[in-house]
């Protein structure tokens, strides 16, 4: 099994950083607005002896602290910076998926001088104004997990493969060990450890005041892009088509880009087939010089 080391980092929030390896350069890993830092468990399996990774819980997610408020883009970049000051890093190259994109944008907007160079994973999009009907569902569907109690893994499991009826030996090790730490014993069963309070902050956060153009073309920053073909589900729009895409590569320094065909949103981190295509950009970051 993938051996994750936890550290507590202290300040106004206290938050839960892993380390794997103990390499000078670690990769800075941000996952997604519900999820936690063994999103991944599969790039740590494909960087084992290439390369060390921090992987942070972000505030209101896995074992890190959760307010009832105050969360947001510039609170995630704060503890990203306290986390670099902790662990003794001057600069780190940052990966983020999903709503870790945007918080690894921000990082490098509001503290240019603490990233290298960022990997965005299917995030980080400008804000257009108007309504995503397939966003609005793939997070409410998201959303709709973390009100409830499962009476165990099994339970769990099927909520995010219905029909199925998997059990943890079905699945590879680095996605059982994903779902198992996504949950937290509770009265009744289980729980998922995730913040529905911090999840609803920063949804509205990111829609009301996520970047726009103008504000990524402050990010003066080496960028690669990975985008996933297909959105939350099976069949649906990508989050970031091609003329999001056109938007950002304009406003953004991007030295690499990957397109993955046949994966979504989910998969493009939690299937070791998608990994493998875009793992290179963690092993050798000569596209970002």
């Amino acid at each position: 099994m993938i051996g994750w080391r936890e550290e507590r980092v202290p300040g106004e929030v206290e938050i839960s950083v892993w380390r794997l390896g103990s390499g000078p350069d670690p990769l800075v890993c941000l996952h997604g607005i519900t999820a936690q830092h063994r999103a991944f468990n599969f790039l740590a399996r494909e960087m084992s002896g290439r390369r060390s990774l921090v992987g942070m819980d972000l505030r209101g997610r896995g074992d890190s602290e959760k307010p009832p408020a105050g969360y947001g883009l510039e609170a995630h970049a704060r503890d990203v910076v306290r986390v670099l000051d902790h662990l003794g890093l001057q600069e780190a190259t940052i990966a983020g998926h999903s709503m870790g994109a945007f918080v690894g944008l921000e990082t490098a907007r509001r503290h240019p001088e603490r990233v290298r160079a960022l990997i965005l994973l299917d995030g980080g999009w400008p804000r257009s104004g108007e309504p995503s009907d397939e966003l609005d569902e793939g997070l409410g569907r998201a959303f709709s997990r973390l009100e409830r109690t499962f009476g165990n893994l099994e339970d769990y499991l099927d909520f995010w493969f219905p029909g199925r009826n998997l059990s943890p030996e079905d699945l590879p090790p680095e996605l059982a060990d994903y779902y198992r730490y996504d949950l937290e014993e509770a009265d009744g069963g289980l729980r998922p450890k995730a913040s529905l309070a911090a999840a609803r902050e920063d949804a509205r956060y990111l829609a009301s005041r996520g970047p726009t153009v103008r504000e990524l073309e402050e990010v003066r920053r080496p960028v690669a892009l990975v985008r996933a073909a297909e959105g939350f589900f099976p069949g649906s729009e990508p989050l970031i088509p091609d003329e999001v895409r056109d938007a950002m590569a304009g406003a953004l320094d991007v030295r690499h880009e990957i397109l993955a065909e046949d994966a979504n949103h989910y998969t493009l981190l939690l299937d070791p087939r998608h990994v493998r295509r875009w793992a290179g950009l963690v092993a050798d970051e000569g596209w970002a010089r």
